[in-house]
């Protein structure tokens, strides 16, 4: 995750918790809230129904004992004739549990024709005044477990009280029936002088009859508005109501179903919201691991296992800004690797790293694995604090191993040149990784143009050389734009004709920083850093309208060659921007030459051939030049299409060398070249001797300071 994405992540997993919490909340509240107001409604109605039954009951009770004191008054006199009634109005009263008639002494005859004294004394002298009366509870004659209430009526006959009828009743039995019948749900409590007579309450002991009487008792006293709320959040409420003779009915909500519900609602969305946090921190910890797992493989080259450049910059700034420890770095470049590539193709190549990454792993110790960080290049980080000669002494023994032979896929032995640069860092040192790595880099490639040794210790001075060469691209950069290019021309010659037929546009820097710069310094700048392709369209458009001046001056054959960069050729809009140059210079295609070196065709023969091609096509020939430098030289001959052949100024270096081939070689090269229809032409020609020698060997054109030196373009026109 190059920048972390952790952050990203924790922010969208919270919020997917919070919203899910913030859902499952609302979601909760809602149907608790109106699970309550149900709650609050159904036991309402469950009071005013078992209220309106009590007081009823009691109202009918009383108005058909009425009647039957009525009746009582005639047959007072025929006592079997009275016992016979009380038996058979008992029996059609189930709700009474017993009916009696009390003469004035106070005995009672029973409906089943038992005899005892009234308990309730005090009842039954108010009702021989003639009111009818209700007594308090007391414990029935027949069943002194059942409390039960006396509703006491007077029998008048002629105006005189001639005994009472007694009706015992249980109010309890009367609201227990109600309450089985009912779909309402609450605990029914009936209360009477203080005391719990009643509750529908199942499992409930005497111990909890007496507290829960206290609790309502103290709740009724404590709020006369009929309704306690006991806990809001579980809908908890206590109705009461006062009903007939004084009894007290009351209601309490406490574990309503549809509230436990509610309840084991509330467990069930803890349970989702517990089972989305930990799916988030699951979710987090997964994405924690994988961008440990993609850090670990950005950190990793893919083909040799081995850390990367990302992971060589990380290990580098742990190691000496974390821990505070010096290291060494040694970074060591495969010589020519880009050509295996090209010649023994790229599964050898592969094949060579692999290799040349185990060489290295098994040289070093096992917690200081090396590191490839890009094309042909390793390096070493080395912990710990070192001289110099220790540093170049390791570093000379892994270049040697790197040296050493190696099988190719095609069972070919190769051989690999290695240079290397030394970069040592102490524990208080203040740059940053970026800048240590270009240090060795900056080693690595001075190494490069070293003889006595494959690698290059990075000091003060390489590090002076460093900041000049910096200077040095910083104002080869703003030369275009500043004028300070300009293209001379060397004359080439030619035997046949005898003169001078074309000239070669070399490129000048005159730096207003550095004076008079050699090609040799700044060419192989342009090229590493991209510039040549921009340069290199101002070297054709300059070169393109210098021959057009000289054909319109009376040379209508004279052409110019042009040097093309591998870049520049395998760009793929070198071809459109060739085209806009010929057509806005209006220079004929033939009178450009794009001379080109045969490491292109080790680089891309595939593109270098199609782009040959194209320009062959648009009517600018094409040369292969500084022929005999490079690879499979002949061969090259026949790949491309060129029309001039360049042959390098190395083969009359050795001309006359006593063991020397070189003029049996260029020889050859003249015939097979003439074979093949190509114009030869011989470069770095100084002598008047080395004239005559080509002439005879049949060369077809010479270039060189004996002809001339590279001059600027009126020096160039004078020479014609």
């Amino acid at each position: 995750m190059s920048t972390s994405k952790k952050p990203l992540a924790l922010f969208i997993l919270s919020m997917v918790f919070v919203v899910t919490v913030l859902f499952l909340a609302t979601e909760y509240k809602s149907g608790r809230s109106e699970t309550a107001q149900f709650v609050y409604k159904e036991t309402g109605e469950l009071l005013e129904s078992v209220a309106d039954e009590a007081n009823r009951f009691g109202n009918e009770r009383v108005g058909e004992l009425e009647l039957i004191a009525k009746y009582i008054a005639v047959i007072a006199d025929d006592k079997e004739e009275l016992q016979s009634f009380l038996k058979e109005q008992n029996r059609k009263m189930p709700f009474l549990a017993g009916l009696g008639f009390i003469s004035p002494d106070g005995v009672v005859m029973a409906a089943d024709g038992s005899r005892f004294s009234v308990k309730e004394r005090e009842s039954f002298e108010r009702a021989m005044t003639g009111h009818i009366t209700t007594s308090e509870l007391f414990n029935f004659e027949q069943d002194p477990d059942l409390q039960v209430t006396a509703i006491s009526v007077p029998v008048s006959k002629n105006g005189k009280v001639i005994g009472v009828l007694s009706g015992v009743t249980s109010l309890s039995d009367i609201i227990h029936r109600l309450v089985s019948e009912t779909s309402l749900l609450g605990t029914v409590y009936l209360i009477k002088n203080d005391q719990v007579i009643y509750t529908s309450g199942e499992m409930i002991s005497g111990i909890d009859t007496i507290h829960e009487s206290e609790r309502i008792l103290k709740g009724i006293a404590d709020s006369p508005s009929g309704v306690i709320l006991e806990d809001e959040k579980t809908a908890h409420y206590l109705f009461y109501k006062t009903a007939w003779n004084d009894w007290v009915t009351a209601v309490d909500s406490a574990g309503h179903p549809d509230m436990e519900k509610m309840l084991a609602k509330r467990w069930h969305y803890t349970f989702v919201a517990s089972s989305v946090l930990l799916m988030v921190i699951v979710g987090y910890l997964y994405i924690l691991k994988l961008e440990r797992k993609q850090h670990h493989a950005s950190r990793q080259d893919d083909l040799t296992q081995l850390g990367n450049l990302v992971g060589l910059e990380e290990d580098i700034d742990n190691l000496y800004q974390t821990k505070q420890k010096p290291c060494t770095i040694i970074l060591m470049n495969l010589r020519g690797f880009k050509t295996i590539n090209n010649w023994a193709g790229y599964e050898s190549g592969d094949h060579i790293l692999v290799e040349v990454g185990k060489r290295l792993s098994s040289k070093l110790p096992e917690r200081y694995p090396p590191y490839r960080i890009g094309g042909g290049e390793f390096a070493v980080l080395l912990p710990g604090d070192r001289t110099r000669k220790q540093a170049e002494e390791i570093t000379a023994e892994l270049c040697d191993l790197i040296q050493r032979p190696f099988e190719s896929v095609n069972h070919e032995t190769v051989r690999m040149k290695v240079y290397a640069g030394i970069r040592q860092v102490d524990a208080n040192s203040i740059e940053n990784a970026s800048q240590i790595i270009h240090d060795v880099v900056f080693a690595c490639q001075e190494a490069r143009r070293l003889t006595e040794a494959p690698y290059a210790f990075f000091t003060e001075e390489l590090k002076r050389l460093d900041s000049e060469r910096k200077l040095f691209v910083k104002e080869l950069s703003a030369a275009l734009d500043r004028q300070e290019f300009k293209l001379v021309y060397q004359p080439i010659y030619s035997f046949r004709e005898d003169r001078i037929v074309c000239f070669e546009s070399l490129l000048r820097w005159d730096s207003s920083e550095f004076g008079m710069v050699s090609p040799l310094e700044f060419i192989s700048l342009l090229e590493e850093s991209g510039m040549i392709l921009e340069v290199g369209d101002w070297i054709i458009q300059e070169a393109a309208m210098q021959i057009s001046k000289w054909r319109r001056e009376g040379y209508p054959e004279l052409y110019i060659t042009v040097n093309v960069s591998v870049k520049q050729l395998l760009d793929e809009t070198f071809i459109s921007r060739v085209q806009h140059i010929v057509s806005e210079t209006n220079a004929s295609p033939d009178s450009l030459v794009f001379e080109i070196t045969e490491s292109v065709v080790v680089e891309d023969r595939e593109t270098a051939l199609l782009t040959v091609t194209k320009l062959n096509d648009l009517g600018i020939s094409t040369a292969l030049d500084d022929f005999g430098t490079g690879y499979s030289s002949l061969a090259i001959l026949s790949l491309l299409p060129f029309q001039y052949l360049k042959v390098d100024r190395s083969f009359l270096d050795d001309l006359y060398s006593r063991e020397s081939q070189a003029a049996s070689v260029l020889k050859g090269i003249v015939s097979i070249a003439s074979g093949l229809g190509q114009v030869t032409i011989m470069e770095g020609v100084e002598t008047k001797a080395q004239m005559e020698l080509l002439k005879e060997l049949g060369a077809d054109r010479i270039q060189g300071y004996y002809i001339s030196k590279p001059v600027p373009p009126n020096q160039a026109f004078e020479l014609l």
